[in-house]
């Protein structure tokens, strides 16, 4: 900086200072750029780990329900199980209500 006759103060702006600046400007936007891309990356990261983990628990219920689906299914199991609480088969059902719910033995 230069003052002239006047007493006004002059900048002389030369290019190195220009230069400066500008990867000032670079740097700062280059952090900034680096926090932002950061962030998102730990997100998805995050959100994936909980997706995970919601997909393990369900792929074990899955696991108990087609456990439990084969042991119903099995023909012997069903048969046993009717013998033990006395239940016969129902024939010639006529049902007395048009919704099925209730029906009498003829």
């Amino acid at each position: 900086m230069t003052r002239n006759p006047q007493n006004i103060a002059v900048f002389n702006y030369t290019h190195l200072g220009v230069l400066n600046v500008f990867l000032s400007a670079a740097a700062i936007f280059l952090m900034i750029y680096y926090v932002i891309v950061s962030n998102i990356i730990t997100a998805s990261s995050y959100q994936i780990g909980l997706l995970n983990d919601e997909f393990s628990g369900l792929m074990e219920t899955n696991g108990l329900l087609t456990a439990q689906k084969l042991s119903i299914e099995d023909s012997s199991a069903i048969l046993n199980f009717a013998e033990s609480h006395y239940m016969i088969e129902a024939r010639h059902v006529t049902h007395i209500f048009g919704s099925g719910e209730v029906a009498a033995l003829r």
